[in-house]
């Protein structure tokens, strides 16, 4: 048996499978804040699966939204979004002597994104080259992770990162008052997470609205009050082009998104390809095909390179965990 999780600071998917031709198990989905700790949750889903029905578990793996210190046993992560330490020692005990593995959650998210099929991925980039070579991978969520992974001529290698905490930097006039938006609302650092994630959403509807660039749905602050996420209801409203300030939004989200994933390719000439990832870039796929390219390829004298590069959007908000069954299996994706 073989447990796998993608531990993210708003839920925390698990999935038990047997190796080989065994299949699904069980799996579900738990509020990642309704339990104190990661052996908590694990214990709880543990218990409700009544995993002990399927045999011992050997092997498990976890993607975490944080930096990994540590390998093996003496694996430790600080979880970036949540109060949580998780060792893969004490992990190790839950489980009954299993051997786990700890990853950055955007490892495994990339891992999923490398091996996805092109009936998965949908390009942005119409002038792009197909071509061996290192991989990026930027994925908004709770947070706005960004991973690298280096070719080493045979197969990709993980390289983490913390790139989502860089500082935000505007690229016209619009972007300059969002910035100073986001300093008074922040007060100092305003990073690309600031925007770059789910709670980005609410933020860029701020400024959309306290800068007077459109207008709102009716009643809008009665529906935001009313629901348990209101960035989806804003992204939803943006979809739906009922509400001026949210389509605002989503179109600064794109552009920014598609500037980020330009630095990231100038830092690490991603020749194999530039992977948005996840859930929420399927949210509003359709302001990404209208204004991420424009935003990736607004580099000066460096568009021309740019626009060689393959920029791929992976909608899937499966792909953490399909990472993290291949680093349970101990498998990377070859090239």
């Amino acid at each position: 048996m073989i447990l796998v999780g993608d531990v993210g600071g708003t839920r925390s998917r698990l999935l038990l499978y047997e190796a080989g031709e065994g299949g699904t198990r069980a799996e579900r989905t738990l509020a990642s804040r309704e339990h104190g700790d990661f052996p908590s949750l694990l214990r709880a889903f543990l218990k409700e699966v009544e995993a002990g029905r399927f045999g011992p578990i050997e092997t498990a793996a976890f993607g975490v939204a944080g930096p990994v210190r540590g390998e093996g046993v003496g694996a430790r992560v600080e979880a970036t979004n949540l109060p949580w330490t998780l060792s893969a020692a004490e992990l190790s005990d839950v489980l009954g002597g299993a051997r786990v593995r700890l990853s950055n959650d955007l490892i495994a998210v990339g891992i999923g994104a490398l091996v996805s099929g092109s009936g998965e991925r949908v390009a942005l980039n119409p002038s792009a080259e197909d071509a061996p070579g290192h991989a990026a991978v930027i994925a908004p969520g709770t947070g706005l992770g960004e991973a690298v992974f280096f070719h080493d001529g045979q197969q990709h290698r993980p390289m983490p990162s913390e790139g989502g905490h860089c500082d935000f930097a505007p690229n016209d006039d619009r972007e300059v008052e969002l910035l100073a938006f986001l300093r008074g609302r922040f007060g100092g650092h305003v990073s690309y997470e600031r925007i770059l994630s789910g709670d980005g959403f609410s933020s860029l509807y701020a400024f959309a609205r306290a800068a007077g660039l459109g207008r709102c749905a009716p009643d809008a602050d009665e529906q935001l009050a009313g629901v348990a996420d209101p960035n989806a209801r804003i992204t939803a409203w943006a979809v739906e082009g009922t509400d001026e300030c949210a389509v605002i939004a989503c179109r600064l989200f794109a552009r920014i998104l598609g500037a980020e994933a330009g630095n990231l390719a100038l830092k690490t000439l991603p020749t194999g390809g530039v992977f948005l990832a996840g859930a929420i870039v399927g949210h509003v796929l359709p302001f990404l095909r209208e204004h991420t390219l424009e935003g990736f390829l607004d580099k000066g004298r460096f568009a021309t390179m740019l626009g060689r590069m393959p920029l791929w959007v992976v909608p899937d908000g499966n792909l953490g965990l399909a990472g993290a069954r291949r680093l349970a299996e101990a498998g990377m994706p070859s090239s």
